[in-house]
């Protein structure tokens, strides 16, 4: 029998954003896959975004008015927290200290739990966020911070991958999230066939690599290859522009669903990823991976497709050459997009099964004594 709302604590799962990213769409579900065990479940957001992910089923309330773009974000941080402070002690006079708990979903959230001690702590870890950051001190305080936190803490991972990068720094998960592609993404070949060579998601950050992106996108039109650069902002949008063939800002899910099945070839260009999720979609769509060796693709990139890891190494030239190789080849780019759809089926199953698993370990560890 499922338990009634008040015999689990209520949970306040805080996010820097609800900007459009993998790693906010995977908070999200988790949250619902919670809701759904009657976890009472809010969401607190520290800053506003421009665009958005809609999360209709879920209450949210945002601690500020601030946007993700301003300048004095360092200075707004101190008011976020104070705010939090207060939220967080009304609510624990109004159910008990012992009736709420938090979830950090990125290392910006993870002294919001330190200002609440009598609070229960989760950690959703979707990767090794201090490598996100260029070496360095910087990056040495952040490790620790992530780590010493984590420790404390309730951990849940999204992979095997990321699951034995923190089993490797002593922190024990209760479980893996068994992220996988919806099904939804899981569809058939247009009639009219594919008509982009390359489709490509474009983003900021230092290990997403735009650099590298805008130097392969160029080369790409060089060698008179079709493109598709979908942006998730503005900026990224117009700095795309003159080198895509396509250039696509924030498409809807359906949108982005048309595009895979229009594509040929989804190339993924990071440094590193905990999961990256945008590559199993397209698989799903019969859409052939190609990505640098980030960790995350690992999980779904195996038996036909580990070939299709590029070495980090890999200069741009090298990495045009891996795509000319695969659209010169249309035989074997079909036998993969058959062989994607498959994968991606077979994949549906057992990362269910793995999820389960895990929501219900913490649900468990949710309810109140």
């Amino acid at each position: 029998m499922t338990p009634a709302p008040h015999s689990h604590r209520k949970l306040f799962m805080i996010l820097a954003s609800l900007r459009f990213s993998g790693g906010v769409t995977e908070a999200l579900r988790l949250a619902e896959d919670l809701q759904a065990r009657s976890i009472p479940v809010c969401l607190l957001i520290l800053w506003r975004s421009e665009h958005e992910v809609p999360c209709p089923n879920l209450p949210v309330r945002y601690l500020s008015s601030f946007r993700t773009t301003d300048p004095a974000r360092p200075l707004q941080y101190l008011y976020l927290l104070a705010s939090f402070l207060l939220f967080a002690c009304k609510d624990a006079l109004i159910g008990g200290q012992r009736s709420i708990a938090v979830l950090l979903t990125h290392f910006s959230t993870f002294p919001f739990s330190w200002i609440v001690p009598w609070a229960q702590r989760y950690c959703f870890n979707q990767d090794i966020e201090w490598m996100f950051v260029p070496p360095g001190l910087p990056r040495r305080i952040l490790r620790r911070i992530i780590l010493a936190t984590s420790r404390r803490s309730s951990v849940v991972t999204t992979s095997s991958h990321v699951d034995r990068l923190y089993r490797d720094h002593g922190v024990q998960s209760i479980g893996q999230a068994g992220i996988w592609a919806r099904e939804t993404w899981l569809q058939q070949p247009t009639a009219t066939g594919r008509d982009i060579d390359v489709m490509m998601l474009v983003r900021r950050g230092r290990v997403k690599r735009l650099d590298l992106c805008h130097s392969v996108l160029d080369r790409l039109k060089e060698a008179g290859i079709s493109t598709l650069a979908v942006a998730p902002d503005p900026e990224i949008h117009r700095g795309v522009l003159p080198l895509a063939t396509h250039a696509v800002l924030c498409p809807t899910g359906d949108e982005l669903r048309d595009l895979y099945r229009r594509s040929k070839i989804f190339l993924l260009l990071s440094d590193l990823e905990g999961f990256a999720l945008p590559p199993l979609e397209a698989m799903g769509a019969g859409c052939v991976p190609l990505c640098r060796d980030c960790g995350g693709p690992r999980s779904y990139m195996d038996g036909p497709f580990a070939a299709n890891l590029i070495p980090l190494d890999a200069d741009p030239a090298h990495i045009v050459q891996r795509v000319e190789a695969l659209l010169e080849d249309p035989v074997r780019l079909d036998v993969l997009s058959g062989q994607a759809r498959q994968r991606f089926v077979e994949g549906i199953a057992s990362s269910s099964r793995l999820r389960s698993a895990c929501m219900d370990s913490l649900a468990q560890t949710l309810r109140l004594p």
